[in-house]
């Protein structure tokens, strides 16, 4: 302290504490980056996709039913025929040291048919469930680290399963996995720290065993395409030699139906991958168009709409009574 006059003027003491202002500033931008990590998750596309796995699901199951049911039905009527080939092709045998399994040298394309059919099935149902586990992921209510482990574990089985059913392998240097190694941990990272900016990565991370899965499914639906081809080449040639004309354009009208649902089929295997991204930029920008997801449901639809035809046209040609040579 020192006196001028006889006024004294006492001098501030330094302070070491901030400003208000800053203090408030400092306090609303940390909140602001707590809420960019920890912000609410959307489960809408989560729910989306899995609905529409769901729907692709049932679709295909109905319309290659039919399909299994029509190829059948002309296996049938060529075996009745006198083609003897055909009658020792149905003639199964039992694989050894599998007392449940049947197999034959040369599978008739019914039976093949049935084949894929049930490997399909294994194969969305994998896909139902993956896409509903995501969703759990992305529910306020998270399924506990062990959980998720195991059910990561089975769904990799059951991946596999179904793509042996399916009949196609994957590439010598590819996984057959719906959650990869690298993806598991991003995920095991999330569920510790529950930030949507680590469920973004986990998804991210995901992309290409999604992409490679994706793959494999349109693969086998183009073998199965192929084989039905084939059998609609021998069995039309057949005909035309008959000059059976009806049964003809009855055998074409049936192969049109049947190879539009293994092209919808495909068209969804082909669109899954997108599907899968439009989670991840849901997260980035919530409000966000989901195309690729409705997509999916939309084509499940039409292959049950297509089994409708198919299982109608049948209805129709069995009351009708027609025989025919198709």
């Amino acid at each position: 302290m020192r006196t001028i006059g006889t006024n004294p003027t006492v001098m501030p003491a330094p302070t070491t504490s901030r400003p208000p202002l800053l203090l408030a500033i400092l306090t609303v931008v940390l909140a602001i980056l707590a809420a960019a990590g920890c912000a609410t998750i959307s489960g809408e596309p989560f729910s989306a996709l899995s609905a529409s796995a769901q729907q692709l699901r049932d679709g295909a199951d109905a319309s290659l039913s039919a399909v299994q049911e029509r190829v059948r039905d002309r296996y049938i009527a060529e075996a009745a025929a006198g083609d003897f080939a055909k009658v020792e092709a149905l003639l199964l045998t039992q694989p050894s040291g599998d007392p449940f399994g049947w197999a034959s040298p040369t599978p008739p394309l019914f039976l093949q048919a049935a084949r894929f059919r049930e490997g399909v099935h294994r194969f969305n149902s994998v896909l139902v469930s993956y896409a509903g586990l995501l969703a759990q992921l992305a529910s306020p209510d998270l399924v506990k680290p062990e959980t998720f482990e195991q059910l990561a574990t089975d769904l990799n089985g059951n991946l596999k399963t179904a793509i042996q059913a399916l009949g196609v392998q994957a590439q010598p240097n590819k996984e057959i996995a719906i959650f990869s190694t690298l993806a598991s941990g991003a995920f095991r990272a999330y569920l510790q720290n529950k930030q949507r900016s680590t469920l973004l990565k986990a998804l991210q991370d995901n992309q290409a065993t999604i992409d490679d899965t994706a793959e494999l499914g349109a693969s086998a639906i183009r073998i199965t395409a192929g084989a039905l081809r084939n059998e609609y080449d021998n069995a039309s040639k057949a005909l035309a030699q008959r000059k059976a004309f009806k049964d003809l354009v009855e055998l074409d009208d049936r192969f049109i139906k049947e190879i539009a649902g293994l092209r919808t089929l495909h068209q969804s295997y082909k669109a899954l991958p997108a599907a899968h991204r439009e989670l991840a930029m849901g997260l980035a920008e919530p409000h966000r168009g989901l195309p690729m997801i409705r997509e999916l449901y939309e084509n499940g639809r039409e292959l049950y709409r297509l089994y409708e035809q198919l299982t109608k046209d049948d209805k129709k040609k069995k009351e009708g009574g027609t025989g025919g040579g198709s």
